[in-house]
Order: structure tokens, then C-alpha cells, then sequence
């Protein structure tokens, strides 16, 4: 049978405690609860991991981040969260009142105006980015073939509504049919 986990740590069972009271953050809350239910002895290693969602490493280290360093040794996180985003402040700010009085027509226009007035070199793709995330709409409509005949594309499309209706009509005279035998 596998053994139950004992933090063994009287001290940072009652920080932890006072700490998990306070918390508002859900990812220092998997911690701190983590911490608790270790100081319980209760469970064993893998029930704690399961039962908050993590890898058992991923507990062990948590466990060693506690002991070495208390609760806020638990609670800091390694990572830098990611680059900032070019396009910020004023940029920005701008860029979204632009978008929303159609200043704009391209996307190429937008990316010659950030680099003129920000100094921010944003390749096309980074323009798009922003555009969709600032729910930009660009106002000319993409290109159509050059050697497009717009008669015959008319035609096509008044020949399938003549067929659709024809099959409309040939559905309907049917299930007349059906139902008057």
C-alpha cells in the first residue's frame, strides 16, 4: 500500500492555512490547496497530484518550492509571462479609433501609418492580428479573377435558381401525388 504523504512542517501547515484563506488567484489556490492536503497526511502523493490535476513531479516541486522558500516560495511562478505586445498605449489606442472611423482601407496602409507615426515595424500578418483582435474590417473587397466574364457568372447562378425551383416544384407535385391515393 502506498504511503501517505507528511509534510512534517507545523509551521508552513498554519502559513499555508492563513494563506489559502486570503487567496483569489485559482493557480496559487491549486498550490496552497495542495500544501494543505499534504500537511493533513491524509492522502498519498499521487491521490494529492489527482485530485488537484498535476503530474506528481509537478507536486514534488511544489512541495520542495514550500519547504525551501515558505508560501511565497510556493506561490511565485518562473515563467516572464510572454513578450509584450508591439502595439500598445497611444498606438493603440489610436489604432482602434482609426479602425472605427474607417481610416483605413488596407492593411498595408496600416502597417505604412505605424511605422511612420509609432516607429513600429509590424509585418502584414502582425497587422491582421490586430485587426482581428480589434475587430478591424478592411473596406475594399477582395480581388476578383481579371478575366472574369461577369455575364456568364449571372447566368450560372439564374440557371441553379431556375433548377432549384424546377426541383422545388417536381418535390411538391409528388408529395401531391403520394397523397391523394
Amino acid at each position: 500500500m502506498p504511503k501517505r504523504y507528511r509534510l512534517n512542517r507545523p509551521d508552513l501547515a498554519q502559513a499555508v492555512s492563513d494563506a489559502l484563506d486570503e487567496c483569489k488567484d485559482v493557480k496559487a489556490h491549486e498550490r496552497l490547496l495542495a500544501a494543505r492536503l499534504a500537511a493533513s497526511g491524509q492522502f498519498t502523493a499521487a491521490q494529492i497530484a489527482e485530485q488537484i490535476g498535476v503530474s506528481r513531479r509537478q507536486f514534488f516541486h511544489w512541495v520542495s518550492a514550500l519547504k525551501s522558500g515558505g508560501v511565497d516560495g510556493l506561490l511565485e511562478r518562473e515563467h516572464g509571462g510572454g513578450r509584450k505586445a508591439r502595439v500598445q498605449g497611444r498606438a493603440l489606442e489610436q489604432l482602434q479609433a482609426g479602425l472605427q472611423d474607417g481610416r483605413w482601407k488596407r492593411a498595408k496602409e496600416i502597417q505604412q501609418w505605424l511605422q511612420q507615426q509609432h516607429q513600429t515595424k509590424l509585418s502584414l500578418k502582425g497587422v491582421y492580428y490586430w485587426l482581428g483582435k480589434l475587430g478591424g474590417v478592411l473596406k475594399v473587397p477582395r480581388k476578383a479573377h481579371t478575366q472574369k466574364n461577369a455575364g456568364q457568372s449571372r447566368r450560372v447562378s439564374t440557371d441553379a435558381l431556375r433548377t432549384a425551383q424546377e426541383l422545388d416544384r417536381s418535390w411538391w407535385k409528388s408529395r401531391a401525388d403520394m397523397g391523394s391515393r
